[in-house]
């Protein structure tokens, strides 16, 4: 029993700690491990990130806020054509600009794959005419 104390004894000794009061820090060689007291306590301040000083400006209203907002004058035509789609609202997505199109009769269409794709302008709908896998990979696509 007496060696059993001892031997708590001695690994008690070995494993403690010298209180080192937080005032005697010693400068340390690049190779010393670094512990809590030989550390600073205070916290290390960090530079704030940079600022990005060419941000875009935000994107003009189409319309003032006051404004009412117009309704589309639709035409007999317009709703024919509404009537055959088999989705509602006749609503469609440019793949080129990726404007929002309200489908109407003068709407210019292709029909590629089995399915149709509707353009906001004829120059669109040419450029969708010239190389449509580029279009629809998204590679010519103008956001």
């Amino acid at each position: 029993m007496k060696k059993l104390y001892a031997l708590l004894i001695l690994s008690s000794v070995a494993c403690a700690r010298p209180n080192v009061p937080p005032q005697q820090t010693t400068a340390m060689q690049p190779s010393e491990m670094r512990t809590i007291e030989s550390v600073e306590s205070r916290p290390k301040v960090n530079d704030p990130p940079p600022m990005l000083q060419d941000e875009a400006p935000p994107p003009k209203p189409i319309g003032m806020p006051w404004e009412p907002k117009q309704a589309v004058v639709l035409t007999p035509e317009d709703e024919k054509v509404r009537a055959s789609l088999p989705f509602s609202p006749a609503i469609a997505m440019d793949p080129i600009d990726g404007s929002k199109i309200t489908i109407r009769a003068t709407t210019p269409t292709v029909e590629y794959k089995g399915k149709i794709y509707y353009f906001s302008s004829e120059a669109n709908k040419k450029q969708f005419d010239a190389n449509p896998e580029a279009v629809l990979k998204g590679g010519m696509m103008r956001l």
